[in-house]
């Protein structure tokens, strides 16, 4: 049974016990034992609180009048804030001043209240997000330079997610490559590869040897440091390794380790956070054209993990004609378009969609999928006019509504219009 910790706040007119709380608050507190080993914190006991990393905390506002009392031990409190209020003695009141102040102070916050079924709804949400918590995104060089609005801080990423970015050299790359032979079971699986597509067009066999030493290399430094997922500036590595990140990258998310391009650190974080939330395969493309009549995008990319794929087609990298790269094509059908940016990680676009078809244009990148997005004006209102950056992450199935909750739930910006 799951740690739900309570740091309590009543007024001085309130008998602090932890029975005379659970009294006044009976029908709340009855429904939270049921699921949860629940722990009352009072204000005085923060000073040696210290939460377990699988437990979840949360503020409850039992009165009004704890505004000041919040306020002064602010500092001392885990964020990303979430009051939990039943609304008795005034506490929604006071919850909703709260949830003012902290925005004002720049932090993310949200207030977790109503029927008692939709508490315990969004409560096992959050419980869904303590997934995330320890996990470790490797940053394997810097963001590219054309990236100019997709910057993470990394204190407040681990303050919202519990996550934690850890940066990496590129030159470690480029040595564990070096020291990365050409064996009998790297050839086998190159052989592998080759023998699965339905053609070969530009690549050569040495091609796909080295991109699939480039994949061993990528693999040993995952476990090496830890890492549950990794993006690389994987540009910069051509001129040194003669050969492209895309197959690697298909490669390691194949495996479970959650694999992105360009040292895209918010288009990361989206990819590990959908694939813990939701089990599925996560593919990173650019929007390269908006029929804004319509709202139909179509997405282009030169990665994708294979599971995600019916059938592909070996590639060269669409901008340097060189390396191995994918032309995946996609099973048609339900998706979910999401992206998860901000600084802090606390601002998210997700939308439920189709995906109407693939296509194969030469002056874009190689997999290409055309997308109907099922909010009204996406195209034009978001797209053009309000995005979170440049890629966005396209999954398998509806799971837009599950994580516009999650993101309510923690006080997250919803880009909506």
């Amino acid at each position: 049974m799951t740690t739900l910790n309570l740091i309590t706040f009543a007024s001085v007119f309130q008998d602090k016990t932890e029975q005379s709380i659970r009294e006044a608050h009976r029908e709340l507190f009855d429904a939270l034992d049921s699921q949860y080993d629940v722990r009352v914190i009072f204000e005085e006991d923060l000073p040696t609180f210290r939460p377990k990393l699988q437990e979840m905390t949360l503020l409850f506002i039992a009165t009004g009048g704890t505004e000041g009392m919040v306020v002064r031990r602010y500092k001392e409190l885990a964020h990303p804030l979430i009051f939990l209020t039943d609304g008795k003695a005034n506490s929604l009141a006071a919850s909703m001043e709260l949830s003012c102040w902290v925005r004002h102070q720049g932090d993310t916050c949200s207030i977790l209240h109503g029927p008692m079924r939709v508490i315990m709804s969004k409560l096992q949400l959050l419980e869904e997000r303590k997934k995330l918590s320890g996990l470790r995104i490797g940053v394997l060089g810097e963001p590219s330079d054309w990236l100019v609005s997709s910057g993470v801080s990394y204190a407040k990423a681990r303050e919202v997610w519990g996550i934690e970015y850890v940066d990496l050299d590129l030159q470690q790359v480029v040595q564990q490559f070096e020291a990365t032979p050409v064996t009998p079971a790297l050839q086998e699986q190159a052989d592998a590869f080759i023998r699965g597509a339905q053609s070969c067009r530009e690549p050569s066999r040495d091609d796909v040897f080295r991109a699939v030493r480039l994949f061993q290399a990528l693999r040993t430094i995952a476990r090496q440091k830890r890492l549950n997922a990794l993006t690389i500036q994987c540009f910069s590595l051509i001129p040194t390794t003669h050969t492209t990140g895309c197959l690697a990258l298909s490669m390691l998310n194949d495996e479970g380790i959650v694999a992105g391009c360009e040292g895209d650190l918010q288009s990361i974080f989206t990819m590990l956070l959908s694939q813990r939330l939701t089990g599925q395969y996560a593919f990173m493309a650019n929007p390269a054209f908006i029929d804004t009549e319509r709202d139909d995008i179509l997405f282009a990319h030169c990665t994708i993990g294979l599971k995600g794929c019916q059938q592909y087609i070996i590639r060269s990298h669409y901008e340097s004609q060189s390396g191995v790269a994918i032309q995946g094509i996609l099973p048609t059908g339900a998706v979910t378009v999401l992206k998860v940016g901000g600084r802090a990680l606390d601002e998210a676009f997700v939308s439920d969609g189709e995906l109407l078809d693939n296509e194969s244009d030469q002056h874009k990148c190689r997999t290409q999928v055309r997308v109907h997005l099922s909010r009204q004006g996406v195209g034009e209102h978001y797209f053009l006019a309000d995005s979170i950056g440049n890629h966005h992450i396209i999954i398998p199935g509806h799971h837009a509504e599950p994580l516009q909750t999650l993101f309510q739930s923690m006080g997250i910006k919803l880009r909506q219009w």
